[in-house]
């Protein structure tokens, strides 16, 4: 858009290098607003993504909550089954060497569903801290994403701006 379109579409000399100007301030002030749009788009990628992370980083926490929760319960239901356990052996008189096979086999299923209970909170909080690690990526890799849609709307731009002088 030099002023050589305006002279050929009837326009005075001057007025076409008024409008040229014009022209080309306005394409700049375009190039200008998107390129600060794009900035803007990404910082809130990154804030999506700490917000995200900081989601997932909260559910690693109630995970570890809950199976400290799980795992006390457990223990005063184990307690509570040995002691009804020992009773209903005092009571029957039975062998002492079968009692005390019942009550090692006991013992073994309690700690292996305590084991249970420990390693599915592990699971369930690595699996939420990879989603936050995942999210602050995301969110990272998006900020840069638009900042050099941002850097490549001003080269553009800038390169445009230079054609029409």
């Amino acid at each position: 858009m030099g002023p050589e379109l305006f002279v050929a579409l009837g326009a005075s000399a001057g007025t076409a290098s008024t409008l040229a100007t014009v022209g080309s301030v306005a394409m700049a002030g375009m190039t200008g607003l998107s390129a600060l749009g794009s900035m803007e788009q990404g910082k809130q990628m990154q804030q999506m993504g700490e917000y995200n992370a900081q989601v997932a980083q909260n559910q690693a926490i109630a995970s570890r909550q809950k199976a400290d929760f799980d795992l006390k319960q457990q223990k005063r239901q184990a307690a509570q089954f040995k002691g009804t356990q020992r009773a209903g052996m005092a009571a029957t008189g039975g062998e002492l060497l079968d009692m005390g096979d019942i009550k090692d086999m006991s013992a073994t299923d309690l700690e292996l569903e305590a084991l249970g209970i420990k390693y599915g909170a592990t699971m369930d909080q690595t699996a939420a801290q990879q989603r936050a690690t995942l999210a602050r990526m995301e969110g990272a890799a998006g900020k840069q994403k638009a900042y050099s849609e941002a850097g490549s709307t001003l080269l553009t731009g800038a390169k445009s701006g230079l054609a029409l002088l």
